[in-house]
């Protein structure tokens, strides 16, 4: 059962340092409406110099948050466990055209400065009415709330949040950056294509970013992605010539055939190993002697990665 309760605003400031919305309310999944105000009017009586109701009620596992918010989780928690608009307005003490407009995908949530500050598994659970107000937060000053953003638009995987996020891809942050990529892995448009290959073949970006792009490529499988993961064959770093190798056997093009022989070579066991389990994958049959002949290869997993390519390409797989 979800349960919200009202809150003053002045010492949850000090705890979360922002200046917090004016209504705002405890929300903790797993508590009825009962045992949150017990737990509030206890955590208002424990309160001394050391110890708010804040910092109390969050080591309780509450969150603070604007009330749409809440009520949104609610609403959408207790659809998921298939009760209906009017049964949920009567179980919440909403009123229906209240639940009907939470359960809208085309609702969106205000823009608020808390938002972007709760953890990325509320914000997913939130859904599409949280992607405007995500999409804001995209360009605020505190690194925290991009990552959170960045992060949450990925699993929410809401298409229109490509555009901004293939914005964020200039983040000052390699971290956001890398994120970024993620969620536009995620995501699976192919508008991103282009960008994520271009940060995939920069020199500029650090090496798990372009790691990431490899694998964000892979994710989507657009053919066009092919050049770029080849040409990353050749990248000084290993992690991304080894996530390359990856890709590659995901997009199953045959142009990346003789790229992948050549990658059997590498002095990186990880590449070799990808690059035999990509050959593997294509299914292409000039790969079957340069597999045979890793079958000798001093490392036990590009061995064992060669030898199950060789059965798929022989069709005597177990």
């Amino acid at each position: 059962m979800f349960t919200l309760a009202v809150v003053s605003c002045a010492a949850p400031s000090k705890i979360l340092r922002y200046e917090p919305p004016p209504d705002l309310v405890w929300y903790r999944q797993d508590a009825s409406e009962v045992a949150t105000r017990a737990d509030l009017h206890a955590c208002q009586g424990a309160a001394s110099q050391t110890k708010t109701p804040a910092g109390c009620m969050q080591g309780k596992g509450y969150l603070l948050m604007d009330r749409p918010v809440a009520e949104l989780l609610r609403v959408r928690a207790l659809k998921e466990k298939g009760l209906a608009a009017g049964s949920i307005a009567d179980r919440l003490q909403l009123s229906q055209a209240k639940v009907e407009t939470y359960l809208d995908d085309r609702y969106q949530l205000p823009d608020s400065p808390s938002l972007g500050r709760l953890p990325v598994e509320v914000l997913a659970k939130a859904g599409k009415p949280a992607v405007k107000p995500l999409i804001g937060a995209l360009s605020s000053d505190d690194p925290l709330v991009r990552r959170q953003a960045v992060d949450a638009l990925g699993r929410i995987g809401d298409r229109r949040a490509v555009e901004p996020l293939i914005g964020t891809l200039k983040d000052r942050d390699s971290l956001i950056r890398s994120q970024a990529v993620q969620a536009l892995g995620r995501i699976k448009d192919p508008q991103a294509v282009t960008p994520l290959a271009a940060v995939l073949n920069s020199k500029e970006q650090q090496s798990h970013v372009r790691m990431s792009a490899a694998e964000a490529l892979g994710a989507i499988g657009d053919p066009r992605a092919v050049e770029p993961l080849i040409l990353a064959l050749r990248d000084e770093h290993w992690g991304v010539r080894s996530r390359a190798a990856q890709a590659l056997g995901r997009l199953k093009d045959p142009r990346a055939v003789a790229p992948l022989i050549g990658a059997l070579q590498d002095k990186e066991a990880a590449v070799r190993a990808n690059a035999a389990e990509s050959l593997g994958e294509i299914g292409d049959r000039r790969a079957v002697k340069p597999l045979t002949a890793a079958l000798q290869d001093s490392d036990r997993d590009v061995r064992k990665k060669a030898d199950l390519a060789l059965r798929r390409l022989t069709g005597t797989a177990p």
